[in-house]
């Protein structure tokens, strides 16, 4: 608790805010807000210094904290407002207009107040005013999460609520304590954060650090200015924190190396020796990572520990305020979720964990059958996740029965909830279906049978992209946006009681639903269009390998994420040497106007139109020097020995290995080890006449460069693609083999993705057959981010070589290749 009232509360940038003059600040703002005990305040900013004192104040006044998710949509926060009934709304200025509108909709009579007039107000920091807040079964606040109704339900939740989880990780643990500053980071407004990042540690004097936005530069900045020592982030973040670090430790040998120590022998002292730089990085004062919203990769957990980074994973919900269960600091394990919180109760039902105890919400705001639902006679919460409990009692989450749809950045979507929206406009839709496809939305559409008298699929899907998609997506938030349509006649699968039967609903995409259609393209064909617009998609049908209009939507229509806009964005400077920000790519209408845009500004246009047999036929350009080493047939006996003691590994297809060269060897890429496992079948000779073609990011490093010069490894150079391939046609006329990885870099899942046309190009142009090579088990042998195979058993299958054929295009060669490993 807070002893020294001199002592610093929050740090905003170079400003420091002693406890006093936080409480003073506090009182300030209770001051503008009075009410009567019990009396709802909404809370709709941004994270920031004011946002703190308006919560604090409502506390102060007795009254119960609403805080909203800073952005929210005028619907979205009228709902809340005409839900939960607020006497007061504390909004910073920036969202006071999305504030008054909200209001004006929800004809709720609210008292407005802007954060920003008295966040930095000259305050009197002399005796400090004795005060205390509700009692504990008291509600202290509403939050709001979706609900499988389709619309927001407010989670009451206790001062008692509250203090079990602060008890939990305060007294005995002592992760929070008056010695330890938090990174106020994610959003405040959900139960995690506020909890972790706002309450606890202010309640118990360690004080906090704010991050003016999520950018890695400003989240280093804060982290040694507060001089932080508890970190709490989602599992994304983790991930990108150690992809950074790792590109650097594997561009040494030496790191690597020590890597591989240190997650080996499990040491923390050890790691935080060898990796005293990490920490420094960080401000040198990290003692916790915390990883809570969604499950954090095992392989990223294991990899912070080696780096000396505890990461406490929990396991938790909004109605649990919100711990269930958390990782000891002395017992961490990854991919567990720790022991119960103390005074939690957690049982299995039927697969279901279900908790109890005095952490435990005091409902869903007036919904008392809603409540019924989760919490049964004997006071269990019922969870809606699958889990396990080790001989210790430890949680280990296995599974989730809910609908929620959880994306990796942490974001919980409910797709009754859009469903509904959808439904609303019921001139053209008859039924809605969401469904998650990796970290984008896709929705099923049973369009009305009037609505679409007389129209073809492709139109009606055209139209519902135009007429409900497109305004449904300018109301929300990005995450709740939805990327295409597909269209279905017929019924959606539902239970007696109408319940969707979310399951079965992939299938009916599966069985030919209509997928994301292309436009009405004009029928004259395309030599009226425009060379802005020819390149564009010529760009965009290779990245996307779907159909592209004038008429088609970034979003809608080509389901362009974040990442696919900024490659966009790379290709547009480089080719038309002009800027055009990736977030305002989705504000054109259709692909058609990004190219008049582009027309319009562009300084250059550089578009090489690469005819390969003429550059693969001129001999006279052909001066590669052939370095061959028994080395590599001598590494590959070696590791073939390897394998076959730790993953049984069996090789079988040998027959048709082609006796003679030359030819290309085409696997499949599951892990690092498909180099050697590639050549387990094949003979010493032939295994000496392979060549491999690496990318320049995999060959990194002097060690590694002499080691690529001295094992048959042509380098690919990003800036010279084209004498990249004429090397590797050299080494194919020399009689020698090639190895091509087609997919160009390892699966991230365990299944393959799409194929790249360099090795088809080379064997069409060369009359070189290819032989694919099926791998499976290497993935779950030696996934990314592992450094030691698992004992997973592998197999090599050498299948029937695909020879040439000048009537297929190098894409449907190299279709065919993929086909055939595919099975």
């Amino acid at each position: 608790m807070i002893k020294d009232f001199c002592k610093t509360a929050i740090i905003v940038g170079e400003r420091e805010v002693s406890y006093r003059a936080m409480l003073k600040r506090i009182e300030l703002y209770a001051a503008e807000t009075e009410m009567a005990e019990g009396d709802r305040t909404v809370i709709f900013s941004e994270n920031r210094e004011g946002w703190i004192y308006a919560f604090f104040s409502v506390w102060n006044n007795r009254g119960i904290a609403v805080p909203v998710d800073a952005t929210s949509t005028v619907d979205d926060v009228a709902y809340i407002l005409n839900d939960c009934r607020p006497r007061h709304l504390w909004c910073s200025a920036s969202h006071a207009d999305t504030a008054r509108s909200a209001a004006e909709k929800s004809g709720v009579e609210v008292v407005l107040h802007i954060i920003d007039e008295l966040e930095k107000a000259d305050v009197d920091e002399g005796e400090l005013k004795s005060y205390s807040w509700a009692a504990e079964d008291a509600t202290s606040l509403i939050i709001y999460t979706s609900g499988t109704t389709g619309s927001p339900k407010g989670v009451m939740l206790s001062f008692a609520n509250l203090y079990a989880n602060i008890r939990g990780v305060c007294d005995g643990i002592h992760i929070f304590n008056e010695n330890r500053r938090t990174l106020i980071l994610l959003p405040v407004h959900h139960i995690l954060p506020l909890m972790g990042t706002v309450i606890a540690p202010i309640i118990m004097g360690g004080g906090v650090a704010i991050c003016p936005t999520m950018s890695g530069p400003d989240i280093m900045a804060t982290l040694c200015r507060g001089k932080v020592a508890i970190f709490v982030g989602v599992p994304r973040l983790w991930q990108t924190l150690y992809n950074g670090i790792m590109k650097k430790i594997d561009a040494n040998a030496v790191t690597r190396l020590l890597f591989g120590m240190c997650k080996k022998v499990r040491s923390r002292r050890l790691s935080r020796i060898v990796f005293s730089s990490v920490r420094k990085k960080m401000g040198g004062h990290i003692d916790f990572c915390v990883s809570g919203g969604a499950a954090l990769d095992r392989d990223v957990s294991e990899g912070l520990q080696a780096l000396g980074l505890d990461v406490l994973e929990g396991y938790g919900m909004t109605e649990t305020a919100p711990i269930i269960s958390f990782t000891r600091p002395n017992d961490i394990i990854p991919g567990c979720c720790g022991l119960p919180l103390p005074g939690v109760e957690c049982k299995i039902v039927n697969g279901e964990i279900c908790a109890k105890g005095p952490n435990l919400m005091k409902g869903y705001y007036n919904r008392p059958e809603e409540t019924a639902a989760v919490i049964d006679s004997d006071g269990f919460l019922h969870t809606g996740d699958l889990a396990r409990f080790d001989e210790k009692g430890r949680v280990y989450i296995t599974g989730r029965t809910k609908e929620i749809i959880v994306l990796s950045n942490g974001k919980n979507v409910q797709p009754s909830e859009i469903e509904y929206k959808i439904e609303k406009y019921d001139t053209q839709v008859k039924e809605a279906a969401v469904v998650q496809d990796g970290d984008m939305l896709r929705v099923i559409i049973v369009p009305q049978e009037q609505w679409v008298a007389g129209r073809g699929d492709e139109e009606i899907s055209v139209a519902l992209k135009r007429e409900v998609l497109e305004p449904y997506n300018l109301t929300v938030m990005n995450y709740k946006k939805l990327m295409s349509v597909y269209v279905y006649h017929g019924e959606l699968p539902r239970t007696r009681l109408e319940k969707l039967q979310r399951y079965k609903l992939k299938d009916i995409i599966a069985k030919g639903s209509l997928p994301e259609t292309k436009d009405e393209a004009p029928a004259a064909g395309d030599e009226h269009l425009s060379q802005e617009f020819m390149v564009l998609k010529a760009y965009i049908e290779r990245e996307k390998r779907m159909p592209v209009s004038p008429l088609s939507h970034i979003e809608t229509d080509l389901a362009f994420d974040s990442l696919d806009r900024v490659g966009l964005q790379g290709f547009i400077e480089q080719t038309f040497g002009m800027h055009l920000n990736a977030d305002s790519m989705a504000a054109f209408k259709n692909i058609g106007e990004i190219a008049e845009h582009i027309a319009a500004e562009k300084t250059k246009i550089e578009v090489e139109d690469i005819d390969w047999h003429k550059i693969l036929m001129n001999r006279t350009a052909v001066d590669t020097k052939l370095q061959t080493s028994s080395l590599t047939s001598l590494w590959s006996r070696l590791l073939r020995c390897f394998f076959k003691w730790h993953n049984s590994l069996k090789v079988v297809g040998v027959e048709n290995i082609p006796a003679e060269g030359p030819f290309i060897i085409a696997p499949n890429h599951q892990s690092v080890l498909d180099g050697p496992l590639t050549m387990a079948g094949l003979g010493w000779k032939q295994t000496s006449d392979c060549y491999f073609y690496a990318t320049e990011d995999h060959v990194q490093g002097a060690v590694v460069r002499f080691l690529a010069k001295h094992h048959n490894i042509v380098v690919m150079e990003r800036r010279n693609l084209k004498s990249s391939i004429v090397r590797l046609a050299d080494v194919l006329r020399h009689g020698k083999n090639v190895v091509i990885f087609p997919e160009g870099s390892r699966t991230h899942d365990g299944n393959m993705s799409g194929f790249k046309r360099t090795f088809a190009i080379l064997s069409q142009e060369l009359d070189v057959p290819i032989v694919p090579v099926r791998i499976t088990g290497a993935f779950e042998a030696l996934p990314r981010g592992r450094r030691i195979p698992n004992r997973t058993a592998i197999t090599v299958e050498y299948l029937k070589p695909v020879m040439p054929d000048k009537l297929l295009s190098y894409e449907d060669l190299a279709e065919k290749v993929r086909d055939a490993i595919k099975g």
